[in-house]
């Protein structure tokens, strides 16, 4: 509308210099002249000069241009979607071609006689398989998948096993990385360390799970060898025999606390029923509680300060944090 309205004032103006071929007159001789100028003598003046004129003309469009510049364009960014954290957090299990990573699942899981298919060939497991486990009294689901490598050429349909691995550590709150002890580690098992550290491990927690290390002896020797991936303590765990797994679990449900990558609460649940319990018994001792000194105590007594019903509904609901939620069923995603 701005520019319309001074494109029309600058043809008015140019109309008026055609109609004007004297220059303007004096104010003086304006004022003296007044009530005597007939029709005929009439003189439309130009409010500006030629320069002026062109000047403003130029202007105007050089607006026109930069509002031709500026509209809309198509958006050529990518679609992204805006993680949500899920009600039942997902863990990603991934690793290269049969280092077992399927019989960890069904181990964890509790589902040895059944869940993902195991066997000593590669490219057994293609699609995304979902088990419900249980830990400490969290629910959380596993995220199993196939082998993991990023030559088309080295494993049967490389290209689609790895679409299905990028998928599930989208989605995910945690990875898995799982190498095979006993074959120590390989070229493959750097290539995805090296990617889980670059693109993964800023946003949520990897925890490296060595396998097949059934024998106590011999498995911290075989772990050992796996510190050069990078990803902190490789921890030595056999899918065979469950040997390993509590302390692995353990170190991903403080990762995912410390990080945040799940919901609030998550992970916290066996934390704050130990907290709730001393709590309690320092209560029952009359001791003091957690942030209390002895004045707190002898104030407690006379009912001033922290109320005793206080800690004892925190022990309640940290108890009833326990109560069972209903489990999902297995699924598969192709």
């Amino acid at each position: 509308m701005k520019n319309v309205l001074a494109l029309a004032t600058i043809v008015l103006m140019e109309t008026a210099v055609a109609f004007s071929p004297s220059p303007r007159p004096p104010m003086s001789l304006l004022t003296q002249q007044k009530g005597r100028i007939s029709r005929t003598e009439t003189h439309i003046y130009s409010m500006v000069s030629d320069d002026e004129a062109e000047l403003m003309l130029d202007e105007f469009y050089d607006e026109a241009d930069e509002d031709i510049d500026q509209s809309p364009k198509q958006n050529k960014q990518p679609i992204r979607r805006f993680k949500r954290p899920k009600k039942v957090p997902l863990i990603a299990v991934v690793g290269r071609p049969n280092v077992g990573k399927s019989a960890l699942v069904n181990r964890i899981a509790g589902t040895q006689s059944g869940g993902a298919i195991v066997a000593d060939e590669e490219g057994i497991t293609r699609d995304r398989t979902y088990r419900t486990a249980e830990f400490l009294g969290e629910t959380f689901q596993l995220v199993d998948t196939g082998g993991l490598v990023f030559d088309d050429n080295d494993a049967i349909f490389a290209k689609e096993i790895r679409e299905q691995a990028m998928l599930a550590i989208e989605e995910s709150s945690g990875v898995i990385l799982v190498v095979d002890g006993q074959a120590g580690p390989t070229a493959m098992d750097e290539q995805l360390a090296v990617f889980l550290r670059k693109e993964v491990l800023k946003k949520m927690p990897v925890v490296l799970a060595v396998n097949k290390c059934e024998s106590d002896k011999s498995g911290s020797y075989m772990a050992s060898q796996f510190w050069g991936l990078g990803l902190g303590e490789p921890f030595a765990v056999s899918a065979l025999h469950g040997v390993g797994t509590a302390d692995l679990l353990e170190s991903m449900f403080e990762g995912i606390v410390e990080k945040g990558s799940a919901i609030k609460g998550f992970g916290t649940k066996v934390k704050e029923l130990e907290a709730a319990q001393q709590a309690l018994v320092a209560l029952d001792k009359g001791i003091p509680l957690e942030g209390e000194d002895e004045t707190d105590v002898f104030l407690r007594q006379y009912g001033i300060g922290r109320d005793n019903e206080d800690v004892i509904q925190r022990y309640e609901e940290a108890m009833s944090a326990f109560d069972d939620v209903p489990s999902m069923e297995e699924i598969n995603i192709a």
